[in-house]
């Protein structure tokens, strides 16, 4: 029999309540949940067998990483942080070059799902941040749903630039989702992108183990190939329990090898952030 592979989560997003010393901005949207804190996550990762996870600040919290970075540094084999960046901020921008000196950071995670999105892009442009994380090779997660010209538009004129799709850039499926899916098959073109198979459950409306999961989840490998496409929750959104997901991506993708299962698994995710490698040298700090 061979090993289980190990399991890492491509997206858990965490926070704390809004207190009087830690306070989220005034603006802030209304939370879908209680706070999810690092110590839920562990215990529903190890009842589900998921030894790794990237963790990110939700946006009700701002631009805050304290919290994830935090996580990251004091448990680096487990965790690992996508941080929010004021990516319009020319100062913030020079900053990249270091960025391999922040313990525990990742990459970068860019939502733009909501606000002035168009103005995002134009403030990012102007600072020269996606530039900039070409040329220091800072990793990029975006969640722009349907925006399958801007993806498309970025590789173009970023080559160097590596940018995961998250949620498979699905906000709300209206249709089946492998119909779902079928519109970003066409950014596996671009050796720079890669996609989380996040947050699928939130796309369907059938009982574990979700053979519409199965099904997406082979149009993703079939189009990008195992070693860009990551297995993500979204946790603290999950409409069924982490275990009955991690299974599906474990037990119920036959088509796939071993080796192509352990790559959607983790494998993949890690090489594409070249997380051991900077696991070995945080380790030798």
């Amino acid at each position: 029999m061979s090993a289980q592979p190990r399991i890492v989560d491509a997206q858990i997003h965490v926070w704390k309540a809004s207190t009087p010393d830690r306070p989220w901005p005034a603006d802030a949207i209304e939370p879908h949940r209680a706070p999810l804190e690092v110590p839920e996550v562990v215990a529903e990762m190890v009842a589900a067998g998921v030894s790794g996870a990237l963790l990110l600040a939700p946006t009700w919290e701002g631009s805050r990483n304290d919290y994830v970075l935090e996580t990251a540094r004091a448990d680096p084999e487990r965790f690992g942080a996508l941080c929010r960046f004021a990516t319009g901020d020319p100062a913030e921008v020079e900053r990249l070059a270091h960025w391999r000196e922040v313990a525990g950071m990742r990459g970068i995670r860019i939502s733009l799902n909501r606000g002035d999105v168009a103005g995002v892009l134009a403030a990012a442009d102007a600072s020269g941040f996606f530039a900039a994380a070409e040329r220091h090779g800072v990793p990029l997660s975006i969640y722009a749903p349907g925006r399958y010209d801007l993806y498309d538009e970025l590789a173009r004129r970023h080559r160097g630039l590596r940018i995961t799709v998250d949620h498979a850039a699905i906000e709300a499926a209206e249709g089946p989702l492998v119909e779902a899916v079928e519109p970003l098959l066409a950014l596996a073109a671009h050796p720079g992108i890669a996609v989380k198979a996040s947050a699928l459950p939130c796309f369907v409306d059938e009982p574990h183990p979700f053979p519409s999961i199965t099904e997406a989840v082979y149009r993703l490998v079939d189009a990008f190939g195992p070693e860009r496409v990551f297995f993500g929750s979204d946790l603290s959104r999950l409409p069924v329990p982490y275990g009955e997901l991690v299974d599906v991506f474990r037990h119920h993708l036959p088509r796939l090898g071993d080796d192509e299962r352990a790559l959607v698994l983790g494998t993949a995710l890690t090489t594409w952030l070249d997380w051991p490698a900077s696991l070995e040298k945080e380790n030798l700090r």
